[in-house]
């Protein structure tokens, strides 16, 4: 008997983790199906970073294929006395020859997409956020009370077939981090001590690593845990049950800070100049219009570096930012003094825009942050079609699997996964409406606490809004990154329910 319930136990165990890895491959299946993570434009920057430190502070002993790719722009001299000249060629994003780094991207994340690379092209990375992506999700389901392994496997293969979440979990990006730091910040906010301690020290670590992977994932945390404290305050309720969310935010936003801090030291201290954040807010007024019009009225380049570029005429901000175009590109076509320039001018011009056009602009940032708030497609394919060069940052042979794959091929039906996401969010987003009409944050337990959990997501999703759509860009990654959740939300509402209906 004790021989056969041994053997039932090791069975049911065998069981258990076939289940675990069937979900964390469900939720990374479309990098699966491509044969393939997924680039970014972005993505190049970041392991480009992280390889050009491993190579300098190595004493160029460590070098990869990314290494050769970009080794001209490492080993040029940087001439200084062409500072203030413009380039005969457009400079690269990180003008490495001139001490032209840029910040904004962080170097601890593209470090981590770096050691995914040489280690396993990139796939530890996809596996990693995907097995984050089934923790949070059992936890979640854990303190709601809806652990049963039948509801945790259909909530991921839910979560898998119908939204975004493994798209971004496939994706070579910090984007899936954005959810991940959210759910972590909500989970912290109900435990009650429902949570073992070395759950707890995960939850704040991967906060933390959220906050050093973006900066606008650690105004998302602030501006939750401000909500927090506001709603706290209204009801009345004592600060001892609010204190693991906000304390431990805290701590993820100070290590946020502090890796900005020590980032900007090193560079400094390596290339002799700070890093440099691109001018979004510049390149976003300008695309909106008013910040075209102010420099087009004659304002001093003396005062604003951009004054000087009055006769380009960039058509979005992507443009102004990328583009190498004459006319067309702003940016990498400037000198390095005068990149720098526009760099740290680029508040101060933002507010001498908005105190000139402060209803032409202020229009321009709610239509961008509503146009953001509701876009969610899904931009993996990477459109080469008969470009070429097609992607020529990435190096070989990455970049020749990168054509082979499913996305470099435009094979991927995107249209048909933006239409079945949209119908999903929107039917999910009627179906909490329902629900909170019932007043659910009125009763104790699950309910309140789900509640709770919506309040906080929606001012994370506005702020997310604002920040992709209004300082940046609207474009696909920013709200789809995050709007997953919602469903992962209507499902649990209607798990609550039938609960509650069958007593």
């Amino acid at each position: 008997m004790a021989s056969a319930a041994g053997t039932d136990d090791r069975h049911g165990r065998i069981a258990a983790w076939l289940m675990h890895i069937a979900c964390v491959l469900a939720l990374c299946w479309p990098a699966i199906v491509n044969r393939q993570p997924f680039y970014f434009a972005d993505t190049t920057s970041y392991v480009r970073a992280a390889d050009s430190a491993v190579y300098l502070f190595s004493g160029k002993r460590i070098a990869t294929t990314w290494t050769a790719h970009y080794a001209r722009s490492l080993d040029a001299p940087a001439p200084a006395p062409a500072a203030a000249a413009r380039p005969a060629k457009a400079a690269n994003g990180n003008d490495i020859a001139h001490g032209n780094v840029m910040a904004g991207r962080s170097p601890y994340f593209g470090m981590a997409l770096w050691i995914a690379y040489v280690a396993s092209a990139f796939w530890l990375f996809v596996l990693l956020q995907a097995g984050i992506a089934y923790g949070l999700i059992r936890q979640s389901l854990r303190l709601l009370g809806l652990a049963r392994p039948t509801i945790v496997t259909g909530t991921v293969a839910l979560l898998a077939l119908l939204t975004s979440l493994p798209f971004f979990d496939a994706l070579l990006m910090p984007d899936a981090l954005t959810g991940f730091g959210i759910i972590a910040f909500l989970l912290l906010t109900t435990e009650r001590g429902r949570l073992a301690r070395w759950e707890r020290v995960l939850l704040i670590l991967l906060m933390a690593a959220s906050a050093v992977a973006h900066l606008t994932h650690i105004v998302i945390l602030l501006s939750m845990a401000a909500l927090l404290v506001a709603i706290a305050l209204v009801r009345r309720r004592p600060f001892a049950e609010i204190r693991p969310a906000i304390v431990t935010a805290s701590i993820a936003v100070a290590i946020g800070m502090v890796s900005v801090i020590v980032t900007n030291m090193v560079v400094e201290r390596t290339f002799g100049k700070e890093p440099q954040l691109v001018p979004l807010l510049t390149a976003r007024f300008f695309a909106d219009g008013p910040g075209e019009a102010f420099v087009a009225r004659g304002c001093d380049p003396r005062t604003f570096a951009i004054c000087a570029f009055r006769d380009a005429h960039p058509r979005d901000d992507s443009e102004f930012l990328w583009s190498t175009v004459p006319g067309r590109g702003i940016f990498r076509l400037a000198s390095p003094e005068e990149r720098r320039a526009m760099s740290a001018q680029d508040t101060a011009f933002a507010i001498a825009v908005l105190k000139a056009y402060s209803i032409a602009q202020t229009h321009a940032m709610l239509r961008n942050s509503l146009s953001q708030l509701v876009r969610f497609d899904v931009g993996i394919n990477y459109g080469c079609g008969d470009i070429s060069p097609c992607w020529p940052s990435i190096p070989e042979p990455e970049h020749a699997r990168m054509m082979r794959s499913l996305s470099g091929q435009n094979g991927w039906p995107v249209d048909a996964i933006w239409a079945l996401h949209k119908i999903v969010v929107a039917a999910s987003v009627l179906g909490l409406l329902v629900w909170m009409a019932t007043r659910p944050w009125r009763r104790d337990g699950a309910e309140r606490d789900l509640a709770l959990w919506l309040a906080l997501f929606a001012v994370a999703m506005l702020v997310n809004a604002v920040l992709g759509g209004a300082v940046s860009e609207p474009q696909w990654r920013y709200q789809g990154r995050i709007v997953w959740i919602l469903p992962l939300f209507a499902w649990v509402a209607l798990m609550i329910a039938r609960r509650k209906a069958k007593g």
